[in-house]
Parts: C-alpha cells; sequence; structure tokens
C-alpha cells in the first residue's frame, strides 16, 4: 500500500529564502565562533538564534525583550515542539533554555518590578547591554522606556552573577574545556551550589575547577552542611 502519512517538516524540501535583502537579521561573528561550538543543548541554540530575529525586529541589538513575549513568540514555540515535547510543556522548555544562555552569558536578565508586577526582561550581552544594565542599577539612568508601567519606571535587578562569570572573575580563563565542564555541572547539580563552591574555593585559596568539582561532589553524596541543598 502506498504511504499515506502526512509531510512532516524533513518530509517537505526548503523552498529557499524569500525577501534576503528586506528582512535581515544580524548575527555576531563571535556567536559562530565562541559560542557555537560551546552549546551542547537544542533547546538553547534555538532559543539564542531565535533571540536574534526578535531584537533585530524590536530595533537593534540593545532592544530590551521582555520573557512574555520570547514565550508567546509562535515560531519558537513550533521549533521546540518538533522534538515532540508536548503544548504545556514547552514553555518550561523555553525558559530551561533561556536559563542556560544567561549562565552562558551570551544573554542578560534583569527583573522589573512596579508595584506587585514583576517582568523579566532579556539583552542580547554585548559592551553596550552590560554597560547599560550597570548604569540602571546604580539608577545613573533610567531603564528603557519599553520596561516602564502607566509611564513609571520600574526598580530593575539583574540576576546573580552566573557560574561563568564568577570563574572568570574569581578563579581563571574561562577556557573552551572549562566552560564545557560548568556546562556538565549545570546539569548535574543546583547553580546555586556551583556559584557556592566557587566561592568555597576562593575563601581557602584553591583557585582550580578539579577543586571545586570536588567539592560538589562532596555535597551530593555526604550532603551539605552549611544549608539545604
Amino acid at each position: 500500500m502506498p504511504d499515506r502519512r502526512e509531510p512532516g517538516p524533513s518530509d517537505t524540501p526548503f523552498a529557499g529564502y524569500i525577501d534576503v535583502d528586506r528582512d535581515p537579521v544580524a548575527v555576531p561573528a563571535r556567536f559562530f565562533t565562541e559560542v557555537l561550538p560551546e552549546i551542547t543543548s537544542l533547546g538553547e541554540l534555538r532559543a539564542t538564534t531565535y533571540f536574534f530575529r526578535l531584537v533585530a525586529h524590536a530595533g537593534g541589538p540593545e532592544a530590551p525583550i521582555p520573557e512574555p513575549a520570547i514565550l508567546a513568540d509562535r515560531a519558537l514555540r513550533e521549533a521546540f515542539r518538533v522534538d515532540g515535547i508536548p503544548t504545556a510543556d514547552t514553555r518550561d522548555a523555553i525558559l530551561d533554555a533561556l536559563d542556560r544562555a544567561v549562565a552562558r552569558g551570551s544573554l542578560l536578565r534583569v527583573v522589573a518590578r512596579s508595584g506587585r508586577r514583576s517582568v523579566s526582561w532579556y539583552f542580547l550581552h554585548t559592551p553596550v547591554t552590560r554597560e547599560l544594565v550597570q548604569a540602571i542599577q546604580r539608577g545613573a539612568i533610567a531603564p528603557p522606556k519599553a520596561m516602564w508601567v502607566d509611564d513609571l519606571a520600574p526598580e530593575v535587578t539583574a540576576d546573580p552573577p552566573t557560574a561563568f562569570f564568577l570563574y572568570e572573575q574569581n578563579i581563571g580563563p574561562l577556557t573552551p574545556l572549562i566552560a564545557d565542564r560548568i556546562t556538565r555541572a549545570m546539569d548535574a547539580y543546583p547553580q546555586s551550589w556551583i556559584e557556592d563552591a566557587i566561592e568555597e574555593a576562593v575563601t581557602y585559596n584553591r583557585r582550580s575547577w578539579r577543586y571545586i568539582e570536588r567539592i560538589l561532589e562532596t555535597w551530593s553524596q555526604q550532603g551539605r552542611a552549611d544549608r539545604p541543598g
């Protein structure tokens, strides 16, 4: 009998790019040389590449993107469903992918609070957006107008330092090998554990990833006496 199944994504050949010049999306060259080779999660790859399209449509690389807009993006949601992720779980899968991108340092995340309302906003991580976030936190400049609610500027706070930033600032250069080991640790331990382990390594002046790994392994096997895991 002939195969009567409906064609899927892999059954229909791509018809080619349309309107290449009229709808461009800029992707930094360093994404291909420094970020892409280190990404092991397909979800993180999808969320990061879709983010380039979102900022392009929002006005440029310095534009903040609200989390609800990312979660509601139809094309991104469809991309996650290709893997067979149930519709009900798509939101959590996208949030996990964003967490990974923030932890890697390719995206910056801040929380804007206006009264009882809190919204997470994401920036493409560039020197300009990093300085922007720091200046907002110092109170040197007002948050971008896109974050305002009813003509009132929100209170903006950034996520605590990620494991990647903490390592680079306190332990040593973030080589591709170390970045891969930190990524693997993020799959095995809570991010707060990794950050605390780095802090403990600094406290005892044992500045190596191997020492940090031993701390994590000990906590995993024996539990943490200082605080709940």
